[in-house]
């Protein structure tokens, strides 16, 4: 069809008006690129020719929002089965909600995964809002995950607002608002009804599916469905805060409900505060540097309120760059397998391990195309459950992921001698209870956390002698950072300290009195060190060391803040 090969035998979803096929571009280098088609079947018909042509135009209007599933072209069939059809090539998504709901009903969706997902939806709300245009048809089916990120779809009933209202051209009813019903499809649609719809949907996720009658049909009445909702939600001691909103989205009187950005940030915040409700600041870091090259350096964070973001020093600070993240997140890993090319991993608090990268040019350092999408990443064996996640990130060392489970494992994925990934394997004789694993910095060696605050430390991945560099008297340690000579940079209760090993080096630079729970290292090249602190109340503080000629390493005499 076109550049495009598609597989008629598998259709992603079919309907009176259009049939949606996967697709690949038939182009040299895209043979690993998958689509989606949606054909219209519109041939000979005016008013479905117009409806597909709003519907194409409208997904125009929309490129650039992460949660929204994006647009690659559209064209006119001009031979084989789909003649004279009109054609839409799309983002592929690999599930909608409806069937996650579908197949998961005996494991209820939690309030964080529910909250994280949602908001970005309420996000593509308000983007389409700010554009003029009411979706009209949000559901669960129209909600699909793209590379680990859920987004908005299937904009065929969308209208263009004029005066705040656009033209009704149908949905589904059982995520229609009290007015549209009424109006039995021979009215209008404002914002005010997809806010309706979401609520509808927030409370399907909650519950694992919508209220029905007593003979198995539909709630026909959407006061009554709304009603029924917050009851069940109710019985079933749901959290406060969410039922609050959705009785909010559910309001009968559409004034009352709250807009899509207003949503939105508070579908944010509940999802940052479920991810750190009962997580042990210890065992949660949202906080990684690296670097692929002499001179760069790139800090990621996962803030509380801002999401994932990164900023980064080729020539000078950058910044900050906000990413769309498939998921809450638990623990950031980033390293250069390969020279100039950076991988970032995400784990997620299911145990979910996330991937993306980027290559760069070795002269200029710039991209040398847009950041992958997110992929899945394999958990270690079936039945393994990551908790914390952290690579190599010295672009000259051996690189490896690190992992560590809820049974308190730690687990090592090498990058091979033959340019690429070797198994997982789990690290011999490990003390018991670790709740994070580090490799050493600008050096050989990894680090290990026990739950109890014990720092441990091997010479090597493959030796099976660990040893306490620390004193027994020790406070408690939060969070460390391994660097050549034996030093190693710890985070207690009291603050931020250097001990240095065999290490010849000068003072560290006392950093700014705060409460830190996160530190990372990173070397650029061989005799420098980079150190990056965050505390509690997000804020990111940097300094770094060489080393001179003689051996002796100094470090700067400022620390610099990069939060803004």
């Amino acid at each position: 069809m076109g550049e495009w090969l598609v597989d008629t035998s598998a259709p992603l979803g079919s309907g009176a008006f259009a049939e949606v096929l996967p697709a690949w571009r038939e182009r040299a280098g895209m043979a690993g690129v998958q689509r989606a088609i949606k054909i219209y079947k519109a041939v000979g018909d005016g008013e479905r020719q117009r409806r597909a042509l709003e519907e194409i135009q409208v997904q125009e209007q929309l490129l650039g929002c992460p949660y929204v599933v994006a647009y690659v072209d559209a064209f006119l069939v001009e031979d084989g089965l789909y003649d004279g059809g009109v054609a839409q090539v799309m983002e592929m998504g690999d599930v909608s909600l409806a069937s996650r709901l579908a197949s998961e009903r005996l494991r209820r969706m939690t309030v964080g995964e529910v909250a994280e997902m949602l908001g970005g939806v309420a996000e593509a709300l308000d983007h389409i809002h700010a554009r003029g245009l009411v979706h009209a048809d949000l559901k669960p089916g129209n909600i699909v995950r793209c590379r680990g990120i859920w987004k908005v779809a299937d904009f065929n009933a969308t209208s263009v607002l004029a005066g705040g209202r656009g033209r009704d051209q149908g949905g589904t009813q059982a995520y229609m608002s009290p007015q549209r019903l009424a109006a039995e499809g021979h009215g209008s649609v404002r914002r005010e009804d997809d806010m309706w719809s979401l609520g509808v949907v927030l409370g399907e996720c909650l519950l694992g599916r919508l209220p029905r009658r007593p003979d198995g049909s539909p709630e026909p009445d959407a006061a009554v469905l709304a009603e029924r909702i917050v009851a069940e939600l109710r019985r079933g001691e749901a959290d406060h805060e969410l039922v609050v909103l959705l009785r909010e989205l559910l309001s009968t009187d559409p004034a009352l409900r709250p807009r899509a950005a207003a949503t939105a940030l508070r579908l944010r915040a509940l999802a940052h505060r479920a991810a750190e409700e009962g997580t042990d600041l210890v065992r949660w870091s949202g906080l990684a540097c690296s670097s692929f090259g002499n001179s760069h350096l790139e800090v990621f964070t996962a803030g509380r309120q801002d999401g994932l973001r990164h900023r980064w020093i080729v020539q000078g600070w950058s910044d900050w760059h906000g990413m769309a993240a498939p998921c809450a997140v638990r623990a950031i890993a980033v390293g250069s397998p390969r020279e100039f090319e950076q991988h970032l991993w995400l784990l997620d608090h299911e145990g979910r391990i996330w991937v993306r990268s980027l290559a760069v040019d070795r002269e200029t350092y710039a991209p040398v195309e847009d950041w992958s999408a997110w992929q899945p990443w394999p958990a270690p064996a079936d039945g393994v459950t990551v908790v914390d996640l952290a690579a190599t990130n010295a672009p000259w060392a051996q690189h490896c992921l690190l992992a560590v489970d809820n049974q308190g494992r730690a687990w090592c994925r090498p990058w091979n001698a033959h340019g690429g990934w070797s198994d997982w394997w789990a690290l011999p004789d490990l003390p018991e209870g670790l709740v994070t694993v580090r490799a050493a910095t600008g050096a050989a060696g990894v680090g290990a956390l026990d739950g109890r605050g014990v720092l441990w430390r091997s010479p090597g991945l493959y030796t099976r002698s660990w040893y306490r560099p620390l004193p027994a008297e020790h406070p408690p340690v939060r969070g460390f950072a391994l660097l050549p000579d034996d030093a190693v940079v710890v985070l207690t209760g009291e603050g931020v300290e250097l001990r240095a090993g065999g290490m010849h080096t000068g003072p560290l630079t006392p950093a700014p009195a705060g409460d830190y729970v996160a530190v990372d290292a990173s070397s650029r090249w061989l005799g420098h060190l980079e150190l990056v602190l965050r505390d509690r109340e997000d804020r990111i503080l940097h300094t770094w060391a060489h080393r001179w000629d003689t051996g002796w390493w100094e470090w700067h005499p400022e620390w610099a803040e990069l939060s803004g």
